[in-house]
């Protein structure tokens, strides 16, 4: 997986007001989780975005106060109207212990269906998967190429391996739909014979 550094300060007290203030300051209160530990820190809003902001799944190398930590972002909460970050939350991460991330999915060939005349359409962009971080791609590739008009590809079919599926294999990823041009214009060859 890829590997982001960012550098965050510990905080000393918490409450309302001292996360107004940080937010005034434009950095963004959080906490590390680590087993039933919580350490209280802040980071600033614009190295935060590199790691949020993204279709990647990234490794979050924090620097707090020194301390280097490995930890993948668990949630981020934001305000309702101006979506600005309000707080966030890490998960420290070490490699003898699995997580559960969601990952993007990249589709990969051209269907024949869409040689045919038919359309690909996208169902699925991230998967839920679990395993060693270490072990974990960038992102889970999906071979299209060998759907026909009107097939489906399921989450099944990907390719994973040293890492297991969260996300419900039977969930679609990917269809070639039969636009409507080309299924009139084959019920009218239907007709003619």
């Amino acid at each position: 997986m890829k590997t982001i550094e960012l550098t965050a300060e510990l905080r000393a007290s918490t409450g309302k007001r001292v996360a107004k203030d940080l937010r005034s300051e434009e950095k963004v209160p959080g906490v590390i989780y680590h087993n039933s530990q919580a350490k209280h820190i802040q980071i600033g809003t614009k190295a935060l975005r590199q790691a949020v902001y993204t279709p990647e799944t990234y490794i979050v190398n924090l620097d707090v106060e020194g301390e280097k930590v490995d930890t993948i972002v668990r949630s981020v909460d934001y305000h309702p109207v101006t979506e600005k970050m309000l707080h966030v939350e890490f998960m420290q991460i070490t490699d003898d212990k699995p997580v559960i991330l969601t990952l993007p999915l990249e589709l990969t060939g051209t269907p024949e269906g869409v040689a045919k005349g038919g359309k690909l359409t996208v169902q699925m962009r991230k998967v839920k998967v679990k395993g060693i971080p270490s072990q974990l791609p960038d992102k889970i590739n999906v071979d299209v190429s060998p759907l026909d008009l009107g097939e489906t590809i399921k989450l099944g079919s990907a390719d994973l391996e040293g890492i297991s599926l969260v996300s419900p294999p039977s969930a679609a990823v990917a269809t070639v739909i039969i636009p409507r041009a080309l299924r009139s214009a084959q019920a009218a060859a239907e007709d003619k014979e």
